[in-house]
């Protein structure tokens, strides 16, 4: 395996660590009475730390593997998307469209989806990409 694709296995890996954590905080926090999760993070930063951490890890991963098959990185780029994707779900079946700031939320929900959905995208381009590149090198 080169050492593109371990450094791309890593970073997806490390990726998909933050969002379980980012999911579990974001579960512990809507339990709580005050709001809290257990990390000392209000739901910004806690979104932008490790939620749009874990996309530009996942982004950079794709892209240091790409010349690299590796049915791996196919495997956690379509897992971190449908992580995401599926948070968004249950954010949405807990009721976080009927606040105050519901068109505030939807937006913040449907970019999120989309981020996840591109993940998924970049998965299933990757996998297609892999199959090319091992065709190729079995006819070479």
């Amino acid at each position: 395996m080169a050492a593109r694709v371990k450094i791309a296995i890593g970073l997806l890996v490390a990726s998909l660590v933050l969002l379980i954590i980012y999911g579990a905080d974001a579960a512990a926090a809507s339990a709580s009475p005050d709001g809290r999760g257990f990390l000392p993070l209000n739901e910004a930063v806690r979104g932008a730390g490790l939620g749009g951490g874990a996309f530009v890890m996942s982004i950079i991963g794709f892209v240091m593997s790409w010349k690299q098959p590796s049915s791996l990185v196919s495997i956690l780029l379509f897992v971190n998307g449908g992580l995401i994707i599926a948070g968004m779900i249950a954010l949405i079946g807990a009721g976080a469209l009927a606040g105050e700031n519901s068109a505030g939320a939807m937006r913040t929900i449907s970019s999120t989806i989309a981020m996840g959905a591109l993940l998924v995208g970049l998965g299933a381009w990757k996998a297609v990409g892999d199959r090319r590149l091992v065709k190729k090198a079995q006819a070479s």
